[in-house]
């Protein structure tokens, strides 16, 4: 099991501050002897003392917030370098925006220095400890040789990850199948739990995984026959919980004061999260509004000679929580659409589709640019929606769910979101709650970021939008 080690995070934020104040000094070093226009002052390109306290709380900061501390020394290095990448990112940002407000004498060549050497500096930090902790490991260790406790699909996909975590030190030797449940590979089944303990000495396995339905009345009493069958055998027993039908399901087995606490359930943003989300959107809405403002007006204008009715459409939708707000659009469809179509259809018709009858021949050019969305920048600026988000759904819609699709409310709902960027329209309605939750569980500002570039490359192709 990968665990968190509190120092060995207190080991990293700490040499993670080291490594931003040499790479401050050493482009000042840079600056003042790589001359490529200004003739170099030492008064003006050597930072002030308290820049060198401040800006190492500024990355421990962001790389707290990315998630960058919460890794350990067994992580896989293309995580940590995106939790990295994505703090870095971040506090470029905020040492940038913050010389612009207090610093404007800071040269940005200088700047430019800093914050390429201190990401190669903490990469090559990250990837030299990953190293050296795979050699230590492979020196100390052997392969823990693992049976797992399950013939079902479950029990197979805790066979999987054992088998790919190989390089971690673990052997799947293979499956011991227990009463009411097939085998779906007969020939790695090596046998009953009722001779679970000689199958355990004649493998010299080294841990057992008991992979059992969450809901299952005999789980308990299976986990205590293999417990006694097995108690005076040296053995490591662990249990694999199924969490299909409560998919949303996070389980972190955690110690409190000597209890055992298995979290199922946790708040999908932490309280720092919710501010730099918030503080992003009202910036970046703000600049949106600011800079297309002409064309929002034009295109009113466009609306409004093209059909009858209003240029700006309003319509009631749920918003985080379940709140109700009115979003805004550019109207696309022709007054009354739901009319010219049978109204048995109207559900069926709710999915974009290409010649959809209701469009006008403006609407027609708004969807495939996604032009039609920018008045939803003022709910942004209103706290009603975020930049990305999963869409806010429309209220007959929403009343039809079931509990386990209301986790997508956890969130703000957004302009756009997971679903937008892997297939728009193209994609049948009932595989959009499946991104929305896919974003609900792996929510990150790296993964709102992410979306933001590519919603901007789909915008430009066009790619699903009708």
């Amino acid at each position: 099991m990968l665990r968190y080690n509190p120092r060995y995070q207190l080991f990293l934020a700490c040499s993670d501050g080291v490594l931003v104040i040499v790479a401050l000094l050493l482009s000042t070093v840079l600056r003042m002897n790589i001359n490529l226009g200004m003739e170099a002052d030492p008064a003006i390109f050597t930072p002030p003392l308290i820049l060198y306290i401040v800006t190492p709380l500024i990355w421990l900061f962001a790389f707290g917030t990315s998630g960058a501390y919460t890794a350990n020394s067994k992580m896989p290095f293309v995580q940590t370098l995106r939790r990295v990448s994505a703090g870095h990112v971040l506090a470029s940002l905020i040492f940038l925006g913050a010389l612009y407000l207090i610093y404007r004498d800071f040269s940005r060549l200088q700047a430019f220095y800093f914050i390429a050497i201190s990401y190669l500096f903490i990469i090559l930090h990250r990837a030299i400890l990953l190293a050296f902790n795979k050699r230590l490991a492979g020196a100390i260790n052997t392969p823990r040789r693992v049976i797992v406790v399950g013939t079902d699909a479950h029990a197979f996909e805790v066979g999987g990850a054992v088998e790919a975590g190989a390089s971690a030190g673990a052997y799947l030797l293979g499956y011991v199948s227990h009463e009411g449940q097939p085998a779906q590979d007969a020939a790695a089944v090596l046998g009953k739990v009722e001779d679970i303990r000689g199958i355990v000495q004649s493998h010299r396995a080294d841990e057992v995984i008991i992979a059992l339905e969450w809901f299952d009345q005999a789980a308990s009493r299976l986990i205590t026959q293999i417990m006694k069958l097995l108690e005076d055998i040296p053995v490591n027993i662990r249990i694999s919980p199924d969490y299909s039908e409560l998919a949303y399901f996070h389980a972190r087995p955690e110690d409190f004061n000597g209890v055992t606490l298995v979290g199922l359930r946790e708040t999908v943003m932490t309280p720092t999260q919710r501010v730099i989300k918030r503080i992003s959107d009202i910036i970046l809405s703000s600049i949106i509004l600011l800079v297309t403002s002409p064309l929002l007006v034009v295109i009113a204008i466009i609306i409004k000679m093209d059909s009858p009715g209003p240029a700006v459409y309003r319509q009631l939708r749920i918003g985080q929580h379940g709140r109700r707000f009115v979003i805004y659009k550019f109207r696309t469809m022709n007054v009354n659409a739901d009319q010219i179509i049978d109204p048995q259809q109207v559900r069926a018709m709710w999915e974009k589709k290409k010649g959809d009858p209701r469009v006008t021949r403006v609407g027609y050019y708004l969807r495939r640019t996604s032009l039609d969305e920018l008045p939803q920048f003022f709910n942004v600026l209103k706290g009603d929606m975020s930049i990305v988000g999963p869409r806010p759904e429309v209220t007959w819609l929403a009343d039809s769910y079931e509990w386990w699709q209301r986790k997508r409310f956890e969130v703000p709902q957004g302009i756009t979101g997971w679903w937008q960027v892997t297939g728009r329209s193209d994609k049948p309605m009932r595989l959009n709650i499946d991104d929305d939750l896919y974003y609900v569980r792996n929510f990150s500002l790296w993964l709102d970021l992410q979306i933001i570039l590519r919603t901007i490359i789909v915008v430009f192709t066009g790619k699903g939008a009708y």
